[in-house]
């Protein structure tokens, strides 16, 4: 098969669409498949083998981490024109366009949905959101089918269109688990507990839209009961400094770190050493932060936001507990009864570890191999 994926950002993007695109690309790849993409142009490309990647002008917004892509006519209809199937993942104005013009070329299309109402008001302010509403309705209507991460986010998705929405995991690489790897991160554990006893990660981007203040909120309430365990934050972004400074401020420099941005390795370490991993975001469609730590056997803490797919997640894997973040006290007294129950802890371990299996990537591709052949069998099936 063809495939053509599409999107502003891409190599690198920004958030879990740009991530989602990547590893499903590499998965289509993996079985087989040639691959290709149109995206918007980045200051520092990091396209991988085996992806040709075309570039498109971009519009940068003051302030923010996203772009827009100028959907030029004559990209878009080389890349449809190529294509048996084309796999959008942002709803712009290039999905418009390539949508309109895959129709006209009679190449099925399918849509992911990776936008939240709820993360894109945060960048975009709220009195955007009748006209952001309206816009779903018109753009995810197009296309033939779309994919969601999850059922959390088909739910979404449904909200906005009859089309067919089918679930299909972001996915992501399950980590290696040999000698080396547990003797590096049995090593990393050390230096990062300093005489502490339980270790708490966090991965993320340090933002708005991602409410990382609410880590040292939890913190604090359970600095109220206990002293014994370290929280370390890997990530960067324009609210770390503010959040150094707050820790501080609160007297919990002894229990939190800040690693700033790590290269991969390390990060699979930090969470190969880790007893639980805290998830406070209030919008997550998926969470690929969470699913990774997961991966690596972590017991998962999770905000328990309405509009957030992570706490379903945890809940219906067994993989940890969900907290109400209006009651802080509460939720700390949950963290101390489940580091004080080590067989609890360990039981939800196991299980997140199995559960992270489901989300492996080379499935993820397999899922969408069928999706695509059955959009392009029903394109060329005879009528009468």
């Amino acid at each position: 098969m063809r495939i053509a994926f599409v999107a502003d950002d891409l190599y690198p993007g920004y958030g879990g669409q740009a991530v989602s695109t990547e590893g499903h690309a590499g998965a289509l790849l993996e079985r087989g498949h040639e691959v290709r993409a149109l995206a918007g142009a980045e200051r520092s490309p990091t396209e991988p083998p085996g992806v040709a990647v075309e570039r498109l002008p971009v519009w940068r917004p003051p302030n923010k981490q996203i772009h827009y892509a100028f959907p030029l006519r004559k990209k878009v209809l080389a890349l449809v024109s190529w294509a048996d199937v084309v796999h959008i993942n942002t709803p712009t104005p290039l999905a418009f366009r390539t949508l309109r013009m895959a129709h006209r070329a009679n190449v099925p299309t399918i849509l992911g949905f990776h936008a939240q109402e709820e993360s894109m008001t945060m960048h975009t302010g709220k009195l955007i959101l009748p006209l952001l509403r309206g816009w779903y309705r018109f753009i995810y209507r197009m296309p033939d089918a779309l994919i969601a991460p999850t059922p959390f986010a088909s739910r979404l998705a449904a909200r906005y269109t009859k089309r067919p929405v089918h679930v299909v995991s972001n996915g992501i690489r399950l980590p290696k688990t040999g000698p080396t790897e547990r003797e590096r991160a049995a090593a990393l554990r050390r230096r990062m507990l300093q005489g502490k006893r339980f270790l708490i990660s966090h991965v993320g981007r340090l933002s708005h839209e991602k409410r990382p203040e609410g880590l040292l909120e939890l913190l604090r309430a359970l600095a109220a009961h206990r002293w014994d365990a370290r929280l370390v934050v890997a990530g960067d972004g324009p609210l770390r400094r503010d959040l150094e400074r707050r820790a501080a401020r609160l007297g919990l420099a002894d229990m939190v770190r800040f690693l700033g941005y790590v290269p991969e390795e390390e990060k699979h370490d930090l969470l190969q050493a880790s007893d639980l991993f805290l998830m406070p975001s209030p919008t997550e469609l998926q969470s690929i932060a969470t699913l990774e730590a997961m991966a690596h056997g972590c017991a998962v803490v999770a905000a328990g936001f309405a509009t957030s797919a992570v706490p379903e997640i945890v809940q219906e894997s067994e993989a940890g507990i969900s907290y109400d973040p209006e009651r802080l006290s509460g939720a700390a007294a949950k963290i101390g009864c489940l580091l004080d129950r080590p067989d609890e802890l360990h039981g939800f371990q196991e299980n997140a570890a199995r559960a992270a299996k489901d989300h492996d990537i080379r499935e993820s591709g397999r899922r969408l191999e069928e999706v695509y052949r059955t959009l392009i069998q029903a394109r060329t099936k005879p009528h009468g």
